[in-house]
């Protein structure tokens, strides 16, 4: 039984090391909401315009700012091996500053060679704390701009989870992906 546990640890290791090699992108995002606020009615010609919902105002008010968003995110395996994670605890960063944390508790695999999965994430949360900062503010208002090209580094810290005896046992720290976003691969998504 101890050959049998050992050769499932070994494959998942494997696969969370296969896991590190994969390309991630942002396949398409389904809606966003800013205090309840769907995001197209924010956005216009020059980019977003906090100041077209009320909400908007009163959730900055009770100092609350409620972001809410379904995003599919695609992974490819470029890789000769299967990767795979059971699930994992996740904090989302922009700017340097922690915008979101959770746990994504599905497993995902995704086939070697060229394989491709796309995961469904939910994103809710409260981005005042963020958003309150004004060098933040900036930050993202040029970022939603749509009369220039602007990047923002987003950091996705992953701390997978393995099975271990039908026990949950934590990766001992977080793997970080990095990603620079661009507002013109986001900007579609907004229109």
């Amino acid at each position: 039984m101890g050959t049998l546990a050992s050769c499932g640890v070994k494959t998942q290791v494997s696969q969370l090391e296969a896991l590190k090699s994969c390309v991630f992108k942002v396949k398409t995002v389904d809606s966003i909401y800013l205090a309840n606020t769907p995001i197209e009615k924010l956005y216009n010609k020059n980019g977003l315009d906090l100041s077209r919902a009320p909400s908007l105002a009163f959730s900055m008010l009770q100092q609350k700012l409620p972001l809410k968003a379904r995003i599919n995110l695609g992974i490819t395996n470029p890789g000769s091996e299967d990767a795979g994670i059971n699930a994992f605890e996740y904090i989302v960063m922009i700017a340097d500053q922690e915008l979101m944390k959770g746990l994504y508790n599905q497993a995902i695999k995704v086939p070697g060679n060229g394989g491709d999965v796309i995961v469904p994430f939910k994103i809710d949360t409260d981005i005042y704390p963020v958003m309150s900062k004004p060098e933040n503010q900036k930050i993202i208002s040029s970022f939603f701009s749509s009369s220039k090209d602007t990047t923002v580094t987003i950091i996705v810290k992953i701390k997978p989870n393995i099975i271990v005896a039908d026990k949950k046992v934590e990766y001992p720290g977080y793997i970080d992906i990095k990603k620079v976003l661009s507002n013109k691969e986001l900007l579609p998504y907004l229109k």
